[in-house]
């Protein structure tokens, strides 16, 4: 094992630590938080079967959840096993849904609602330890509300920070995607991801300024 780590070292030019740590599989970093892949697109763009089915076809208990929200705390998992218990769907207080609670939840699945294309197979339940989940956004970067497309920014933001299973839930068949998102009351905690998810931009700006 020496030899091979020292091979490995000289030829790759990668410290020993670093690959004893891979070969006896540990972690190489530490993390407050844990972070889930999360494709935006694919809610902004429905194509075949995806995970956005997973949210608009979401338990009715589960309506009052926007996108964000939902996402870091429910995964999709299989009925035939699953390490995650199940929560069950007479569970009240959603916002107080933790690992102690869930984990003494009954064996009544939560079931996504008729016309998943998993309902039979699948069910969704609460993520372990989805305080400290973070959803990471894959793909093209976050419009910006100062440039660029303020259609497609004002889509993005209530795709995100409002509850819908459908696009019409999101706007009036007659309005504008910058009216619905003008006449939108976001909480203060949903300005406030709105905000951060800007602080990029104004970072650049800062920069080039």
């Amino acid at each position: 094992l020496t030899k091979m780590v020292n091979a490995l070292a000289t030829k790759l030019e990668l410290g020993s630590p670093m690959i004893c740590l891979y070969l006896l599989q540990n972690p190489d970093h530490y993390t407050s938080h844990s972070f889930i892949p999360f494709f935006l697109e694919t809610f902004c763009k429905l194509v075949g079967l995806s995970s956005t089915y997973d949210y608009t076809h979401r338990p009715e208990i589960h309506s009052s959840f926007y996108l964000y929200d939902w996402i870091w705390r429910f995964t999709r998992t299989s009925k035939q096993g699953g390490n995650q218990p199940i929560l069950d769907e007479s569970t009240n207080d959603i916002d107080e849904l933790d690992s102690e609670q869930h984990a003494s939840s009954s064996n009544t699945a939560l079931r996504f609602m008729e016309g998943h294309p998993l309902a039979k197979t699948h069910v969704p339940v609460t993520t372990r330890n989805w305080q400290n989940v973070v959803p990471n956004f894959i793909g093209p970067p976050l419009p910006r509300p100062d440039k660029e497309d303020r259609k497609f920014y004002c889509c993005t933001i209530l795709t995100l920070f409002k509850p819908w299973r459908t696009g019409k839930d999101l706007k009036d068949e007659n309005e504008s995607w910058h009216e619905s998102f003008e006449k939108y009351e976001f909480g203060e905690k949903e300005l406030l991801y709105i905000k951060n998810m800007n602080l990029r931009y104004e970072c650049l700006d800062a920069r080039d300024d």
